[in-house]
């Protein structure tokens, strides 16, 4: 299941084997999910679901990373990270099986929506396997930093 969790390890994986920006990264693999302020709304009883739907497209989720860039200093490469970790979201969720029928990739050209079936939302093999390819990418890492200071040191 794609969960937040799961959202933030992919995203670091790709930020550390990219070599980019991790935590803008990890950042950006969030973004669609900002979606879930309208839980608060809901149990606030307002109806704002048709206001926060568009945050988990990706024109939607592109245009808050486009507007949380503007604030760093190289806008381009905050921006790239950024959509770079918008785009592991999408990737990761067009697998699931979404009850409500799919994501609206196109949008807003087309309302329509699009999924796989592959993955349910109850199962956390997804969630397991992307902490076991957490903890290798990050052994690799250390082993490759370790192997580097020796070559250094010699």
């Amino acid at each position: 299941m794609p969960d937040w969790f799961t959202h933030s390890l992919i995203g670091w994986i790709t930020g550390k084997t990219t070599k980019q920006d991790i935590s803008l990264i990890v950042i950006g693999a969030l973004i669609p999910d900002l979606v879930k302020i309208n839980l608060l709304f809901t149990w606030l009883q307002v109806d704002s679901h048709q206001f926060f739907e568009p945050l988990h497209t990706p024109i939607g989720a592109l245009l808050i990373a486009g507007i949380i860039a503007v604030f760093f200093p190289d806008i381009r490469k905050a921006f790239l990270a950024l959509g770079i970790g918008v785009s592991t979201h999408f990737i990761l969720d067009f697998f699931l099986v979404h009850l409500h029928g799919g994501m609206k990739l196109l949008y807003p050209f087309s309302w329509g929506e699009w999924q796989w079936y592959l993955i349910r939302s109850d199962d956390y093999r997804v969630t397991i396997a992307a902490a076991l390819a957490t903890i290798f990418v990050f052994a690799v890492y250390l082993y490759h930093e370790k192997q580097t200071n020796l070559s250094k040191n010699q």
